[in-house]
């Protein structure tokens, strides 16, 4: 588990500050070189249910996430149908390498495997992210971090231009407490 991230309370609960961010066409900062490996991108037109899981679990479960966990198949595939809803995943040699999540205007999940990780792949990912969803015709991107995602998440935004418009302190059920054989608590 990655280091920034405490260790879980007796109360079962997890502390975290949410940031939002907000970028305009003209603020964007294209920063993204090509990564070093050929990494395609593909839309997957229309997801399966146990397809977004596994994806959503392998880029996100070293960051805690667990949101996605909570709703029901009957709900997320509803979600994932969604005409304004897109799933790109990254791949190098039909390895998953990360993926990013589009819908209502908002970048709602974005993400590298830990392999991947510090090879300078996730800025050009991200580039990939804000061009596709400005190119859907939004006028301003919106998405959110918090302190449990990778401690450089929030300058990887802000040096592609977002800007943060709020931020919240929040009490969430920790996922180690409410899941500890998925998320390897304690840890071996």
């Amino acid at each position: 588990m990655p280091e920034h991230h405490p260790a879980p309370r007796p109360d079962g609960k997890l502390e975290i500050t949410i940031t939002y961010l907000e970028l305009r066409p003209a603020d964007w900062t294209h920063r993204g070189k090509a990564p070093d490996i050929d990494v395609a991108i593909t839309l997957e037109p229309a997801p399966s249910v146990a397809f977004y899981r596994d994806l959503y679990d392998r880029v996100g479960r070293p960051w805690l996430w667990y949101e996605r966990r909570l709703i029901s198949d009957t709900a997320l595939a509803a979600l994932l149908a969604r005409p304004d809803h897109e799933v790109h995943v990254a791949r190098h040699d039909g390895e998953l390498v990360g993926y990013f999540e589009l819908g209502d205007g908002e970048l709602v999940f974005f993400g590298l495997t830990l392999p991947y990780i510090g090879r300078r792949i996730g800025p050009w990912l991200l580039d990939r992210a804000i061009e596709r969803a400005f190119a859907t015709g939004v006028e301003k991107l919106l998405l959110n971090t918090n302190t449990l995602d990778h401690p450089r998440a929030l300058d990887t935004y802000r040096k592609a231009g977002f800007r943060i418009v709020s931020r919240e302190r929040r009490e969430l059920k920790d996922p180690r407490v409410l899941w500890p054989d998925l998320y390897r608590w304690p840890p071996l």
